[in-house]
């Protein structure tokens, strides 16, 4: 069904430009950020290590394999993980265990617990939130 916003329009000056632009900046805010890498990377695989923020800065996503034993870290950068808090995430393990990254707000440092030798997925949606 069609509902025509002329008679609504007709009064204003540049009505349907100005709401159309506020809608725009509303849908540009959904859009996502280019992936970034995490920091440091010390005994991670590097190949599947990247965030993205969204463009209006309310929410994060991650993704991550990680192998080897788990005692691997890499850092996000402070402003971010200040958003974030003491965060844990959870992650599955090649051999369906679970395992999952700390990151730590003050540091922006990323730590990593696995219940075994097998790589290990994180995806993941994280709000972010100012303080």
């Amino acid at each position: 069904m069609a509902i025509n916003f002329d008679a609504i329009f007709s009064g204003m000056q540049n009505g349907p430009e100005k709401i159309k632009e506020n809608f725009d900046k509303v849908n540009n805010g959904l859009l996502w950020g280019q992936s970034q890498q995490f920091l440091n990377l010390d005994g991670l695989n590097s190949n599947y290590t990247s965030y993205k923020i969204r463009n209006n800065g309310s929410e994060m996503h991650i993704g991550m394999y990680v192998t080897g034993d788990g005692r691997g870290s890499c850092y996000l950068p402070t402003s971010i993980a200040k958003k974030m808090g003491n965060t844990e995430i959870v992650g599955r393990t090649d051999n369906n265990n679970f395992g999952f990254m700390h990151i730590n707000i003050d540091t922006g440092k990323c730590t990593f617990y696995k219940p075994d030798g097998s790589g290990m997925y994180i995806q993941a949606l994280v709000p972010l939130i100012e303080h």
